[in-house]
Order: structure tokens, then C-alpha cells, then sequence
């Protein structure tokens, strides 16, 4: 930003009168209330009537990030270069010098500027005129000048009424190698006021220590921990529910475990949504979640396990991909005891298709509505798994990824004859419909298979939209590339057959 020049009032009435520091306090408080936080912040420097206006700010956000300078960008993009490269080490060093220097001086600044947010709230009036706040987001270099952090979290806590608080500590650049060790603790005995420690409804944690304990926290009600060191013990995670709490949600985003195995068991939580993406868990057991009702594995391929105790389970979000040091290839492997889901979404990836075409040993019988989404270069009949392991299906959303130029079909499935009749599924969505063999193969399959079938769609340049972790929408790219002679062609196609007829399907074309 700028930096803001004091405007001096002239006597001619020309362009240098401060006509906005004319306006009305309660003008200037609204004014204040739009912008950002450092910009608000900023405005003392015009004057002093401005230094005076209270900032009614109902959200911070402090970042260490707003004070470093250009150079300290480009010189961690040299670094980046120069490493791998054959760049001399007296160059590095003056690099690692440089980086190191700046983050030092942003720190000091950021230091100062919170003193001086401080002090000048203790400074202001009591009454109407007392800062109010529901938001706090804090991002800092864990250095020896973020002693000022916990008073700031004190002070936005007990006085300002914060019930939002965001903690993101940036390890310095030097230590970025040692990523195994918490940033940044939390500063737990600062916050010993019962009343005080209530008011905190949401809180995440970056690069910080294990959390609070919980049971301290009366209305804690959403837990986010990011980027936990991989030495993290796998007792921390299950600890997080072990205790009496109001926890409702918990989300573990890119964090770490000494242990490849997970095992939340609490019969007195009341957690109702899990959200577990891209951490190092192999394994995911859900023994004991009574209250628990939304669940998302994003990013990392697990063994997902979910026992009897987890009787209100509605929403399942999966997202896997084979890599790393797992060897699963059975969609049961992630749907075991899955039997109570009502709605589920299965994203899958990879060049080939890894999911053997082999029988779930789960009935998911309170399944309605399925989202399906894999590559082009899959079979699509494999999601025929899904459709026989669910009677109950009401709707079935397909969407074939768009292929890649130098992606190869993979091998079709040779299905075994068996007599199948599906006797609930009203509506099958094709996105990203190719007119394949396979394709129409899958879609004459299902016309004569699903007896109460009433709509299909067969979309080519449309894809799925994620509305949130639990729903999802049908989105087009384009217009329809299909002429009035192909769409008859391919509806000729689903509707009849040598062993159906179905004059009365619905079959879309776009």
C-alpha cells in the first residue's frame, strides 16, 4: 500500500482541502468499517482526528505478510532457482542473509504495530467507544518479537470479545527444512478466565502446538488444525474427543502423525463433521461417533473403517488417488460399514484405472444420491460396484473427466452374466459424455436393468461443481456440439434394445 501524505487544508479551496476529514464522526466510522484491516489501521497517520476515531473493525487481519518487502519475494524466488542449480554457495548464502534479515525487520514492524493497536485500545474510552471484534486472524514469524502475539490474543479474547480466532505461524525461511517441530505454542495460561475462554467459538491453529484442551472451552464449537508435524503422536488427534466438549466440527488439514493409524472413539462427543485432507493417516477408524454426520476424506488415499457406533451418518466425501505407501485397490476398502449413508461423492483419479471390478462386501443400504467422478480413460462400467451395492439408489451423478491428449483407454471390465433388476434408481446424469462404445454400452445396461428409471442425461461438455463438502451441481462448459440427427440417434439407442423397450424414458441430450 501506499503510503498515506497528511492532507493540509489551503485557503484557496483547491484540490488540497481535506474535505473527508470534514464529514461527521459517525460518517468516518462507516467509512472505517469498509476497509481493510491495515488500511483502517493507516489512517491515524492523516491526522489527529483521525488517530482519535475508534476502528470499528468486526474482523482482523494482521499479517506479518503486508510488511515484507519486494525483495524479499524475489529473493526467495532466486533461492528457489539457485538451489538446484549449480549457483555458487557464497551466492546462497548471501540469499539465505538477505531473506533472513527481512524477516527479522518485518517481524520488528509487525511487533510494533500490534503495541501500538494495543496501546491504543487501552487508551480509549470505556462504554460504546470500546473496540469490538468477532474476528481474529493473526500471521507472524515465530521469532522472538511474537511475545506480542499472546498479549494481542489476550486482549482481543477477554476485551474485545473475539469468537473467531486464526492463528498462521510462517516458520522463517531458514528454518523451513526443519518442518518436524510446532511453530508456535499456544498460549494456553493466558487465557485462564473461564468467562474469557467461552467466548471462543471457532478456532484455527497453522504450524502451531497440540490445541487447548478442549473441556477448558465451553463454546468451542469448530476445531481447525493445519500442517501438524509428522511427529505429531496419533494420541493427540484421539485426544481431541477423549474429553466432554462442544465440539461440533473438527478439520485436520495437511498434518502429520508419528503413527499411519487413526482411531476416534467417543460416545460422548458431539461431533457431528469430520473433514480430514491431505494428512499422512493410512488408516481411519471410526469406532464410537454417536452424534457424527458428515464425513470427508479429501486428498489422501486411506483404509476407511467405520464401526456400529457411527449410527447417524449421512454425508460421505471421498477423494482418492493411488500414491505413496498404500496398496489398496477395493472400493470396499473405503466403504466398509458404510451402510447407513444417505448421500455419497467418490472421486477418484489416476492414468489407470486401480479399482478392481470386485464385489462391495457392504450393502450401503440407505443410500439415495451418488456422485461418481474418475477419469476418462476408466471403464466407466465400474461404477456398476456402486449401483449393486446400493438397492435403495434414487439418483446416480456421473462425470467422466475430459481426456488428455496422450491418455490411452484403459482395459474394459468383462462383467460376468448375472440377472440383476434395480428396482429404485429414477435419474442417471452422464457428465462429460463422449459417445464411447463403452459409454452407451453402460447407459443401454442401465435402461434395461433399472425398472423405475424415469430421466437420463447425456451431458458432453457439462462437468460437476462442488457446492460445499456435502452437495454438488451440474454446471455446462458450451453449447451442445450434438446436431437434432445424433440426439435422435443416441435416444433410439437407450430406449430400445433387443430385451427392453422404453418409449416413456426421458432422454436428455445436451
Amino acid at each position: 500500500m501506499a503510503r498515506m501524505k497528511r492532507l493540509r487544508p489551503t485557503s484557496d479551496g483547491g484540490a488540497g482541502v481535506d474535505r473527508l476529514s470534514a464529514l461527521p464522526d459517525d460518517v468516518l466510522r462507516l467509512i472505517l468499517r469498509r476497509l481493510d484491516t491495515r488500511t483502517a489501521l493507516s489512517t491515524a497517520a492523516l491526522s489527529r482526528r483521525w488517530a482519535r476515531l475508534p476502528r470499528d473493525l468486526l474482523a482482523l487481519d494482521i499479517s506479518v505478510t503486508d510488511v515484507l518487502p519486494r525483495r524479499y519475494h524475489r529473493a526467495l524466488a532466486a533461492l528457489r532457482r539457485a538451489r538446484p542449480s549449480s549457483a555458487s554457495a557464497d551466492a546462497i548464502l548471501e540469499l539465505d542473509a538477505l531473506v533472513a534479515r527481512c524477516e527479522r525487520r518485518a517481524m520488528r514492524a509487525f511487533a510494533d504495530g500490534v503495541a501500538g493497536l494495543l496501546a491504543a485500545t487501552d487508551g480509549s474510552c470505556d462504554g460504546d467507544d470500546r473496540r469490538r471484534a468477532k474476528r481474529l486472524r493473526l500471521e507472524f514469524f515465530p521469532t522472538e518479537e511474537s511475545g506480542c502475539v499472546g498479549r494481542l490474543i489476550a486482549a482481543a479474547v477477554g476485551a474485545w470479545g473475539v469468537e473467531d480466532l486464526e492463528l498462521a505461524a510462517r516458520p522463517p525461511h531458514l528454518d523451513l527444512s526443519d518442518g518436524d517441530a510446532p511453530a508456535y505454542a499456544f498460549p494456553h495460561h493466558l487465557l485462564d478466565d473461564e468467562l474469557h475462554r467461552s467466548l471462543i467459538r471457532r478456532l484455527t491453529l497453522s504450524k502451531c502446538a497440540p490445541p487447548p484442551p478442549l473441556h477448558r472451552y465451553a463454546a468451542l464449537a469448530e476445531l481447525v488444525l493445519r500442517d501438524m508435524p509428522a511427529s505429531t503422536p496419533a494420541a493427540t488427534y484421539q485426544k481431541l474427543l477423549a474429553v466432554r466438549s462442544p465440539l461440533e466440527t473438527l478439520r485436520l488439514v495437511s498434518c502429520g502423525c508419528a503413527g499411519k493409524r487413526l482411531v476416534m472413539s467417543a460416545p460422548g462427543t458431539r461431533l457431528k463433521e469430520l473433514v480430514v485432507d491431505g494428512c499422512s493417516f493410512l488408516a481411519i477408524e471410526l469406532r464410537t461417533l454417536p452424534a457424527l454426520e458428515r464425513l470427508a476424506c479429501l486428498g489422501n488415499s486411506v483404509e476407511l473403517r467405520l464401526g456400529g457406533g457411527v449410527p447417524r451418518l449421512a454425508h460421505v466425501n471421498l477423494s482418492f488417488s493411488r500414491k505413496g505407501a498404500w496398496d489398496h485397490d477395493e472400493l470396499g476398502c473405503f466403504l466398509d460399514g458404510a451402510a447407513t449413508i444417505g448421500s455419497l461423492a467418490v472421486r477418484l483419479t489416476g492414468p489407470s484405472r486401480w479399482i478392481v471390478p470386485q464385489p462391495l462386501d457392504t450393502r450401503l443400504c440407505g443410500l439415495t444420491r451418488l456422485l461418481v467422478a474418475a477419469p476418462s480413460s476408466w471403464d466407466v462400467t465400474w461404477t456398476r460396484i456402486l449401483l449393486v451395492a446400493a438397492p435403495a439408489l434414487e439418483v446416480m451423478h456421473i462425470h467422466v473427466a475430459p481426456s488428455q491428449p496422450d491418455e490411452e483407454p484403459g482395459s474394459e471390465i468383462n462383467w460376468p452374466a448375472f440377472k440383476f433388476r434395480h428396482r429404485r434408481l429414477k435419474e442417471v446424469v452422464l457428465a462429460g459424455f463422449e459417445r464411447t462404445w463403452r459409454q452407451i454400452f453402460f447407459v443401454r445396461y442401465l435402461a434395461r436393468v433399472c425398472k423405475s428409471l424415469e430421466r437420463v442425461l447425456l451431458l458432453k461438455d457439462w462437468g460437476v461443481r462442488e457446492k460445499g463438502l456435502w452437495d454438488w451441481e451440474l454446471v455446462q462448459r458450451q453449447e451442445c456440439p450434438w446436431s437434432e440427427e445424433e440426439k435422435m440417434v443416441l435416444r433410439k439407442q437407450v430406449k430400445y434394445g433387443k430385451y427392453w423397450c422404453r418409449p416413456q424414458l426421458q432422454v436428455i441430450v445436451g
